[in-house]
């Protein structure tokens, strides 16, 4: 059971725990980044559909846009993943 009050301060985080975002410490953090990351893979999905049926390059630039957001949220994972563990809670 995680705790109700988390000290940031005393975890450690330096210059970072005022940037510490409070779905970073939610129980259900994975569930949160999940979905996010459906985000992204709704675009890869939309712009692979419209390259095979309108144009190629419009469609290339937007499936690359959805894999660089997937890969954002896979950074954002390992962030939060790090700030849990540096505040005891995984």
């Amino acid at each position: 059971m995680p705790p109700e009050f988390v000290d940031l301060e005393a975890a450690g985080l330096g210059h970072l725990a005022g940037r510490v975002r409070a779905a970073a410490l939610a129980p259900n953090w994975r569930t949160v980044l999940a979905v996010d990351a459906l985000v992204g893979v709704v675009g890869i999905v939309v712009g692979v559909l419209v390259a095979a049926w309108w144009l190629v390059w419009p469609g290339a630039v937007i499936a690359g846009l959805g894999v660089l957001y997937v890969l954002a949220v896979g950074r954002r994972f390992l962030q939060w993943r790090w700030i849990r563990r540096q505040v005891g809670l995984d």
